[in-house]
């Protein structure tokens, strides 16, 4: 089984209300992307966009078949895509599915 990289900047961070969705997932680094996002809130929760800001977040690394449960937990409303850290790494998050209206 391959291990991913995960970047994770709502309710999945440590400390925050779905954090047990990750499943025991091993914390790595607190974590920003380079300057290529928006973090807006949609349907009342945080969405990552496009857009010119770095965003904060942490980095966790789990098994790759943990994501059809981060999948069907995230719902409809997010993809699976790469986002680019500071660091330098690439990592998987979760962002915005479709456009929408989004309130900041």
């Amino acid at each position: 089984m391959a291990l991913a990289r995960l970047f994770v900047y709502g309710s999945l961070r440590r400390g925050q209300t779905h954090h047990a969705e990750l499943r025991g997932a091993r914390f790595v680094a607190v974590a920003r992307t380079l300057p290529e996002h928006a973090l807006v809130e949609l349907d009342g929760y945080p969405v990552l966009l496009a857009g010119r800001e770095p965003v904060a977040g942490e980095l966790f690394e789990l098994d790759d078949s943990a994501f059809a449960a981060l999948d069907a937990f995230e719902g409809p409303n997010y993809r699976r895509g790469e986002v680019r850290l500071e660091s330098g790494e690439r990592a998987v998050a979760y962002l915005a599915a479709r456009s929408a209206r989004a309130s900041e």
